[in-house]
């Protein structure tokens, strides 16, 4: 913490002075600001009494958010309330970027993180620059961030990052280094150290500038060819908080190289990567191949992946000791949706014998309100095992209804089978009520003893105005078995808006009980770990002071003339795939949310994120596969296209799913 000490007083100089007003600004930017427009015919909206806080239309773009956080870790075994302050602040700059500041500080530990950014700096010869200071999630080239049958890991640094981009030249140039970790989550952000040190060295070249797409196109658009390079370099690491021996510390290294072509309708895609580490004898080598064709409606993929024994990424495990190949197919239509996959696999050294995993789903729209859809996997590689589902969804006089059926069994996996009701009720506007229920039974796990036992589920989500001002959310499930298959969890929230600048906002968190493991069935899939089995009892209540100011004619992402909106919303573990959060669906904490690639902010414990004042017109939300826990994957790339209405409040919802 010593590092983060000596960057306080450098960190609150960037906030004060990016904070303060700008009244360098000249007149003629406050005067070509955005004016209100009044449709004739329409009534005026009234006021209310608290929206005629002076505002501050000087300067440069700010926003200042403060915030004093009191609350209980909600996985750990303390249950004593902490003390937490966190202070976010951006500035909109003509010629420096945009400048950012998150910092966090508790001080019963006296420790705390600064992080400090610096985005789209314009730098000499159509140059940008994207600098980080404090922690970092390790940089990747964009067409490795693509999605891919093999899943490279990241990690999170303590440290500094920087991203140099040519859109014309089409080149891109990243840089890191820095102590690696995780964070903390509550009450205010801490981070846990892992020995050693890591860097990362990365570059993308789209050779012939900036292709057919232009140089404003994201990578993934660009047609022709594409060549990537990333290294990381690991001394000193372990993936153990306190190495217990010697080997558990070790030198090691990655190198991965890319390959794209692309044309209208065709990319290929090949990668090479070559590991070292100090634990492991001689070097091992993964190759693999991702193609996909586009035929209208449909759209095909194949490749090829070969990745010995022993394969890692500078000492993060993948997977590895398989060989294969793989064909799949997605056919997407108005009415119809479906999807198909299937890999052929052999374990290099002879640990498994030879098998495959096959994936198939598909969901057709009856009429306006009426759906199925139905799924099935199979895995011989390994072991043997097999899932399938078939749902139903429908729209009614008592709102949405579902009902989903859900199959498991296989030589190494416990027989199941449940049946979920799920139904969205018709509440008031500004009101939300779900609810789910479960019936199934399951059998012993493969090897032990017992009979099967009947389980029933039950959940219950609700969102409601109290006031004008204030709200409150609550979620409620509950499992049950005859053995000790019971977990019971309650999470309470709610908020309540002072005043325009001024909010308090509040949770409670209590589960009880033992958690079901899902078993992966995708071999390629890194298994899951299981984060907290027990029960535990937390808190968080936050006193929150927001402020804006300077031009409204540039909030973020915007230009001259142009009003702004806010975008809020929620990141979920989507658990059976249907594209809405369920009752019994949680939220992702501390997962790394962009606006137009530009803007980043972390998810809150309930997986919950906001950007308070966006420029009108279409936005681009996304989340990206390196912050988020394995082996939980984005969808559809992780894009959420948003239309931000002027002065409006946009709401969305990111699903994550299982990468089985």
């Amino acid at each position: 913490m010593n590092r983060l000490h000596r960057l306080r007083p450098l960190a609150w100089a960037v906030l004060l002075g990016a904070l303060l007003p700008a009244r360098a600004q000249n007149a003629e930017a406050t005067a070509s600001g955005y004016q209100d427009r009044v449709i004739e015919g329409l009534e005026p909206e009234v006021e209310e009494a608290s929206s005629t806080t002076p505002y501050d239309a000087t300067g440069w773009p700010r926003f200042l958010k403060l915030e004093t956080r009191l609350g209980t870790e909600p996985f750990g075994n303390q249950r004593s309330g902490r003390v937490g302050y966190t202070a976010y602040g951006v500035l909109e700059t003509p010629n420096h970027g945009t400048l950012s500041v998150d910092a966090q500080y508790a001080p019963d530990e006296r420790e705390g993180t600064i992080t400090l950014r610096q985005t789209n700096l314009p730098l000499a010869s159509g140059w940008l620059g994207t600098h980080v200071l404090g922690y970092v999630d390790t940089p990747a080239p964009g067409i490795t961030r693509e999605p891919s049958r093999v899943f490279v890991p990241t990690s999170l640094l303590e440290g500094v990052s920087g991203e140099w981009e040519n859109p014309a030249q089409g080149l891109t140039l990243q840089a890191a280094s820095g102590e690696p970790g995780r964070l903390q989550i509550l009450p205010a952000t801490g981070f846990v150290r892992l020995p050693g040190r890591r860097s990362v060295l990365g570059a993308q070249w789209q050779i012939g500038g900036s292709g057919a797409g232009g140089p404003d196109a994201p990578a993934a658009s660009r047609n022709g060819w594409t060549l990537a390079l990333q290294h990381e370099d690991a001394r000193g690491v372990s993936n153990q908080e306190l190495p217990r021996a010697p080997e558990d510390v070790v030198d090691a290294s990655a190198t991965l190289l890319a390959l794209r072509y692309a044309t209208e309708g065709y990319r290929l895609k090949a990668q090479t990567l070559s590991s070292r580490s100090t634990g492991l004898a001689g070097g091992r080598l993964g190759q693999w191949i991702d193609g996909e064709w586009d035929d209208g409606t449909r759209q095909y993929g194949a490749g090829l992946y070969r990745l010995e024994p022993g394969l890692n990424w500078a000492d993060l495990p993948m997977v590895n000791d398989v060989t294969g190949a793989y064909l799949r197919a997605t056919w997407r239509t108005r009415q119809w949706s479906a999807d198909a996959s299937v890999d052929w696999l052999r374990s290099i050294s002879g640990r498994s014998a030879d098998g495959f995993y096959a994936t198939s789903g598909a969901r057709w729209r009856l009429s306006r309100d009426h759906s199925v859809g139905a799924g099935f996997s199979v895995r011989r590689f390994g072991g043997e095992a097999w899932s399938g589902y078939g749902d139903w969804r429908w729209q009614n006089d008592l709102g949405s209804t579902g009902l989903r059926l859900e199959l498991e069994g296989g030589a190494s996996l416990s027989d199941s089978r449940q049946i979920i009701y799920d139904q969205t009720w018709p509440v008031p506007q500004g009101w939300n009520l779900s609810t789910s229920v479960g019936l199934g039974r399951s059998g012993p796990r493969p090897g032990e003893a017992g009979s099967s036992e009947d389980l029933w589920t039950a959940a219950l989500s609700l969102s409601a105005p109290l006031t004008a001002r204030s709200s409150l959310r609550a979620n409620l499930t509950s499992e049950n078995g005859l053995n000790d298959q019971r977990r019971q969890s309650l999470n309470l929230g709610g908020i309540w808006r002072i005043d325009n600048r001024w909010s308090l906002e509040g949770s409670y968190v209590r589960t009880t009980g033992t958690r079901r493991v899902r078993f992966n069935l995708d071999p390629l899939a890194p298994p899951e770990t299981l984060e907290n089995p027990d029960a535990f009892r937390s808190y968080f209540v936050v006193l929150r002071y927001e402020w804006q100011a300077g031009s409204r004619s540039v909030p973020l992402g915007g230009s001259a003339a142009e009003g702004g909106g806010r975008i809020s919303g929620i990141v979920y573990f989507d658990a059976n795939r249907s594209g809405t959060q369920e009752a019994s669906e949680t939220g992702v904490p501390n997962v790394t949310v962009f606006l137009d690639n530009r803007y980043a902010v972390r998810t809150d414990s309930q997986g919950r994120f906001e950007f308070p004042f966006v420029a009108t017109g279409s936005r681009t939300v996304t989340v990206r596969n390196e912050t988020l826990p394995l082996p939980w994957s984005v969808v559809d790339e992780g894009q959420v296209p948003v239309d931000v209405r002027l002065r409006g409040s946009t709401t969305v919802s990111v699903p994550v799913q299982r990468s089985d």
